[in-house]
């Protein structure tokens, strides 16, 4: 494996790369000892990394069972991980468990789920795959809490209460409108499909029109792009369409709506440009067709967790 960059400067991307790269090693048992040490130095380096090799052995074991996989596990991949800091591992999984498996809310949908729900305002919210949101409505405002995923809202008028959406410490309040927040990797996206958005954050405020979208990322507000709103939301019609978009982010938003993680290792083919349109309901076969199409490997390490490497 080559020697990580500097690790204040990598993203989670990059991150993940890495864990996949020692979880394949050590899978395969093609480890020396010398690998040994580099990965228990690798996972002492960051405690991002310990994370991310966590949450793919609770992934690859299905349920989540780290323990049990060590015990089933190779001599010499048992060796590698007790080496390597297992207790490391293992606290992680911990923490990885709880962040997958985690729904609060008050409504809620699974993987390849969606709802469409009727708020006590005669509001409709509809809700994407693994999406949690929450209600607070009282006689001088009407508050939404969502706690993750993406859901739509077409609001009904009422100028004596407010319609806010509160996703981490963003505000999106309706002028009238429907909308889009939703949780898009490190970051949060607004896109108004109707009418006006305020957005709103600390001190810090935007107003947003039909047709723009803006994410909301380490404290600051990108500039409102517009967009294609029917391809952006295109969800909410049983399809995700990708025009030009590059393979990261195909496989992103896919792995929303699948069990298990997909991880791409190369850097070139993650930019490479790809034009789909997926069935969400069918989104568990699109591996096989992206094969087809594209110069890709595709290595399945059990059925949550995939590998995609460049022919």
């Amino acid at each position: 494996m080559e020697e990580p960059a500097d690790c204040h400067q990598r993203t989670e991307d990059q991150i993940s790369r890495e864990a996949a790269e020692w979880f394949a090693l050590l899978l395969d048992g093609r480890e020396k000892p010398s690998d040994r040490q580099r990965f228990r130095d690798w996972l002492l380096a960051d405690d991002r990394n310990a994370r991310a090799y966590a949450e793919l052995e609770q992934l690859w074991s299905g349920a989540g069972m780290v323990r049990d996989r060590m015990a089933e596990a190779s001599p010499s991949r048992r060796t590698a991980l007790k080496t390597g800091g297992a207790a490391i591992v293992l606290f992680a999984a911990g923490y990885a468990g709880a962040r997958l498996l985690g729904s609060s809310g008050d409504y809620r949908t699974g993987t390849g789920e969606t709802a469409t729900l009727t708020l006590p305002d005669g509001s409709t919210a509809q809700l994407s795959t693994r999406t949690a949101l929450s209600i607070d409505f009282a006689p001088g405002r009407r508050r939404v809490v969502l706690e993750r995923g993406e859901a739509f809202f077409d609001v009904a008028p009422d100028p004596a209460r407010p319609f806010t959406v509160e996703a981490a410490d963003l505000n999106a309040t309706a002028l009238g409108t429907a909308y889009s927040v939703g949780f898009l990797g490190d970051g949060i996206e607004v896109t108004v499909a109707k009418h006006a958005v305020s957005v709103s954050t600390g001190s810090t405020s935007q107003r947003l029109i039909e047709g723009d979208t803006v994410i909301y990322r380490d404290g600051r507000f990108s500039v409102p792009i517009k967009t294609d709103v029917e391809q952006q939301l295109s969800w909410r019609n049983g399809k995700l369409v990708f025009l030009s978009t590059p393979l990261a982010n195909v496989v992103s938003s896919l792995s929303r709506w699948r069990t298990g993680k997909i991880v791409i290792m190369d850097d070139e083919l993650a930019r490479r440009p790809v034009t789909i349109i997926v069935d969400v309901k069918r989104s568990g076969t699109i591996l096989d067709t992206l094969a087809l199409g594209l110069p890709i490997t595709v290595r399945n390490l059990s059925p949550w967790l995939t590998l995609i490497y460049p022919k």
